[in-house]
């Protein structure tokens, strides 16, 4: 069986390192190139050390785009919606992820309001499928072009999503502590070890750019105005993971059952959202493409906590998920391992 030729543009980052790992043990995946500004001609290995003995694989400056089936796009935001309309003159028929945030939304009017940028390539917005496995799975096995979400959107829309889809609305208040990785692998003030180590430190609040692609998704789901996110980011002195507190008003009428069985009817039968019986460990999904979810009702209030990894889940292990989606794989090929623990 011939094995899909894939690409990664901008390789060298923590989510392509992510990238490379998982896609050289995918079973229908061959990994023809990644790229690299940085380290062009370089082995990969050089920016991403735990990959020596595993691949031969030397960073180039440039794909041959016409002889992929598929690429990955991780690089910064603002270089997908400057590249992607050349690269499909050249390539028409090649499915694309992008992991930045280029795509996410469908307005362009939101571009210059959370991303300080006007968009380059308004015309394809509509034309990218919002990659949330497995709230948009139906519209994800017909895509070319697909938009990876947000890390911090990743674990805030799986933990509301099956809430706006039975219907609530109103603002939720979502807490959400992130480890080091997710700022990249170039350290800032604020990003570096010694000024983040034993500290916390919130940012962004109320004005996260990760905040519009989840109220879209909420409001495509609901089929009407829906949950609104009140988000407060915290930096968490941890590498990597995700924790989010979500709490809303239980809606009229709702009870504890009502909220388990939304639950319930959503993520029966996904491969990697696991509902718990207490509040989830960061350290059990921490390595793994799980998001480990938890709800509970009192007194008038719903509180649901997740608990993910933001390089796999939230930004390359959902990537390669979608890609399986898109070809009509296994959703779990390349996927199926369990995080290390504690």
């Amino acid at each position: 069986m011939r094995k899909l030729e894939v690409g990664i543009q901008g390789g060298a980052g923590f989510t392509g390192g992510e990238l490379i790992r998982l896609l050289l043990r995918h079973p229908r995946v061959r990994l023809a190139g990644a790229t690299s500004a940085t380290f062009p001609g370089r082995p990969v290995s050089l920016a991403h050390p735990n990959l020596r003995g595993r691949t031969d694989l030397s960073f180039s400056r440039k794909l041959d785009y016409g002889r992929l089936d598929a690429l990955f796009m991780a690089g910064d935001h603002g270089d997908a919606m400057a590249a992607v309309p050349a690269i499909l003159r050249r390539a028409g028929g090649l499915r694309i992820i992008d992991l930045s945030g280029d795509f996410r939304l469908q307005d362009p009017a939101l571009y210059p309001l959370w991303y300080a940028r006007a968009h380059r390539a308004p015309g394809l917005l509509k034309e990218f499928v919002y990659g949330l496995t497995e709230l948009n799975r139906v519209r994800l096995r017909k895509a070319r072009l697909v938009a990876n979400p947000g890390c911090f959107a990743t674990a805030a829309a799986l933990a509301l999503g099956p809430l706006a889809r039975a219907g609530a609305a109103g603002i939720v208040a979502v807490t959400a502590v992130t480890g080091s990785s997710g700022s990249g692998a170039k350290p800032s003030p604020v990003t570096h070890h010694p000024t983040r180590h034993a500290n916390m430190r919130a940012y962004k609040p109320f004005c996260h750019q990760h905040v519009p692609e989840v109220e879209q998704l909420l409001e495509a789901l609901a089929g009407k105005k829906s949950l609104r996110l009140s988000l407060v980011p915290v930096s968490g002195p941890f590498t990597r993971g995700i924790y989010a507190v979500c709490q809303a008003a239980l809606p009229a009428g709702w009870k504890a059952g009502t909220v388990r069985e939304a639950f319930r009817r959503a993520y029966d039968g996904c491969a990697f959202v696991r509902l718990v019986e207490e509040p989830p460990s960061l350290n059990a999904v921490v390595g793994s493409n799980h998001c480990d979810l938890f709800a509970t009702v009192r007194e008038g209030r719903i509180v649901v906590i997740s608990a993910i990894d933001n390089l796999i889940k939230g930004a390359a292990g959902q990537a390669v998920q979608n890609l399986n989606v898109m070809m009509g794989f296994d959703e779990r090929a390349g996927l199926d391992f369990a995080g290390h623990y504690p």
